[in-house]
């Protein structure tokens, strides 16, 4: 009888123990599901990463997120996360971000709330975004590639093209589209035209800060440059 009892005791004990780590186990479980997946951008200081409308360098740029800012995984797709941060949402390359235990650290070092979110690009910037993506790539005479090879109304015409906006392929006829601004006056993504004895022949991307996005010559290509204003004759506004 005593046998019996030790037994029954023991069966109770053993149940009463399963039950406690099944219910450990779900609550870890329900608490991992539950969690958010932090990630943190690292990139070099005062720098920022671009958040994309899908996986991949060529679909548009549609927020940024500067260094030590935060933002949620919401799933994997190859080399890239799919985010929200803010009021955006989109991809970003997983190498410019921190995750797990690394971010999670940053995170609660730092303060979720206290840490920036990504901001919404709104037109002008998301076109000067487009456009500076191809510095590096040739300059072709008479060229419209984007990638392979454009002369600078050919670039131009590309770019805006991408947004809709359909434009000529010559400076000079550029220039008679859109609405016609002083130079002073100009504003990333509007066009700004150089001329020579009154007759243009160049055109460029304003990007703000005196400097300029172009297709500049066989030898230097697509680049970023200070915007030459003795020579600058006009400018146009097409957003």
């Amino acid at each position: 009888m005593i046998r019996k009892c030790f037994l029954a005791v023991c069966a109770a004990v053993f149940l009463i123990i399963s039950a406690v780590r099944a219910q450990a186990a779900q609550a870890q479980i329900q608490t991992f599901e539950g969690a958010k997946n932090y990630a943190v951008a690292a990139v070099s200081e005062g720098s920022y990463v671009n958040i994309r409308e899908d996986a991949g360098t060529e679909f548009p740029i549609v927020g940024k997120l500067e260094n030590h800012g935060l933002c949620y995984i919401r799933e994997q797709s190859g080399d890239w996360y799919r985010v929200v941060s803010g009021e955006v949402e989109g991809y970003i390359r997983q190498d410019l971000l921190k995750t797990g235990e690394e971010a999670w650290m940053e995170v609660h070092a730092a303060g979720e709330d206290a840490m920036p979110v990504a901001s919404v690009l709104d037109a002008r910037e998301e076109l000067v975004a487009f456009a500076c993506q191809f510095v590096g790539n040739p300059y072709v005479w008479g060229g419209t590639s984007l990638t392979d090879g454009a002369d600078c109304s050919g670039f131009t015409q590309q770019v805006f093209a991408n947004y809709g906006i359909s434009l000529p392929h010559s400076s000079r006829a550029q220039a008679d589209c859109g609405t016609q601004i002083s130079v002073g006056d100009a504003q990333p993504g509007d066009l700004i035209f150089y001329a020579e004895d009154g007759r243009i022949y160049h055109v460029v991307i304003y990007i703000g800060n005196g400097q300029a996005v172009h297709a500049s010559s066989v030898k230097t290509g697509i680049k970023i440059s200070d915007v030459q204003y003795e020579k600058a004759s006009c400018a146009v506004s097409l957003l």
